[in-house]
């Protein structure tokens, strides 16, 4: 199974900071300031929660010092950007390209089975970010728990998953 020592130290940035962009991009796609936190709280625990998974690669993106490195790497990154380039258009494809990258160093060093515990991790912190609450709910009444916009980002996620390095 691939391990971290496999990977470059910008291979591993890609792969560790990929799910932090992800949460980000699912979080921003709609509903109230209090709905984003709820969400971004749901994939940090996501995060934290892959120390049970039975893939090391996984299981160290979920140690402590890891989390909060790739926090502060998306933080940094963010503060770069000029204020009209902060939108949620910005944030999705920031993730995309990250998980474009993060797949291509698996796959160049690890096995289809690596690529495929990576990809489930990512596809579920996804999805359970987008329900972690309704968008477009007057006080918890209505709306939809994934929203057309969440549901659309999971789908170019599948996608860049689907497409095999050449």
């Amino acid at each position: 199974m691939l391990t971290r020592d496999s990977l470059t130290a910008a291979e591993w940035r890609d792969v560790r900071d990929t799910p932090h962009h992800v949460i980000v991009a699912v979080s921003v796609s709609g509903g109230s300031p209090f709905d984003e936190m709820l969400e971004r709280k749901a994939g940090l625990q996501a995060v934290v929660d892959a120390m049970h998974s039975t893939h090391p690669l996984v299981r160290e993106i979920a140690v402590s010092s890891n989390i909060m490195k790739a926090q502060t790497d998306v933080r940094e990154w963010y503060y770069t950007l000029p204020e009209d380039r902060r939108t949620a258009v910005t944030l999705r494809a920031k993730a995309l390209e990250s998980m474009g990258r993060a797949l291509d160093a698996i796959s160049a060093h690890g096995a289809p089975e690596d690529r495929l515990h990576y990809v489930e991790f990512i596809v579920a912190l996804a999805t359970r970010v987008a329900r972690a609450a309704r968008e477009g709910d007057l006080l918890g009444v209505g709306g939809e728990l994934v929203s057309q916009d969440e549901r659309d980002f999971i789908d170019r996620l599948h996608g860049l998953a689907r497409v095999q390095p050449g």
